[in-house]
């Protein structure tokens, strides 16, 4: 069984189906994700290379999605320094509801099939997944 192309496939289709349900509001999938991070850290202040890191994209890459957010004033960058920090605008809060509730159902849709104990071995492979390729991919650069 080749696992990687398995996660591959998923993550496609995963992409796919965020990309679907945020065209309804004239967002990516990757805009939606943006947002719906930004919600959750509201608490403190987040910049554009902690987006970043956190999306596994180069800085210029996450420049771009977030000029494009910036025109359509979901969100705004207020520069400090050389950090870039980012906030929601109320506009953009509109959509936060809608996206969270999606991500929520979605990931319970995900899950579904399996029991509690099911549910943690999936976690800990992928988490093992996810770490192995921060640590390779780190050595690499």
């Amino acid at each position: 069984m080749n696992f990687g192309k398995l996660i591959k496939i998923a993550s496609i289709q995963l992409a796919r189906e965020m990309d679907t349900f945020a065209q309804q509001y004239q967002l990516t999938g990757t805009q939606m994700s943006v947002l719906n991070y930004l919600a959750k850290h509201q608490e403190r202040p987040v910049d554009q290379n902690e987006l970043a890191t956190e999306f596994g994209v180069k800085k210029s890459t996450m420049s771009v999605i977030i000029k494009r957010m910036e025109e359509r004033a979901i969100i705004t960058r207020q520069a400090e320094g050389r950090n870039k920090y980012l906030s929601i605008t109320p506009s953009g809060q509109t959509y936060v509801t809608a996206i969270q509730t999606f991500i929520q159902k979605d990931n319970q849709r995900l899950i579904a099939a399996f029991d509690s104990s099911e549910q943690a071995v999936i976690e800990r492979f992928l988490k093992g997944v996810a770490n192995d390729y921060d640590t390779n991919h780190h050595n690499r650069i």
